[in-house]
């Protein structure tokens, strides 16, 4: 994981099961009313989940299977 500016950042990891290929992350102001709008709208949202000292994130899934991302900046996130 690396930070690009104080708004960009980036990982690298190694594929888990079924998922390959880039995950987009959208920007969002509110990570947990963007998981329950993912939701509403007939996706898949994990729980937030925090990187500390830098925000929140969400892995989602749209209601025809492509995965995408939530995050929001939080440089207050803790474990």
């Amino acid at each position: 994981m690396t930070r690009f500016s104080d708004t960009t950042g980036g990982a690298i990891y190694q594929p888990d099961g079924e998922s390959q290929g880039l995950r987009v992350y959208f920007d969002v102001d509110d990570v947990n009313a963007g998981a329950a709008k993912v939701r509403e709208l007939g996706g898949d949202a994990s729980d937030p989940m925090p990187v500390p000292s830098m925000g929140w994130f969400s892995t989602c899934k749209d209601d025809q299977g492509n995965e995408f991302g939530l995050w929001q900046n939080d440089p207050s996130a803790t474990m």
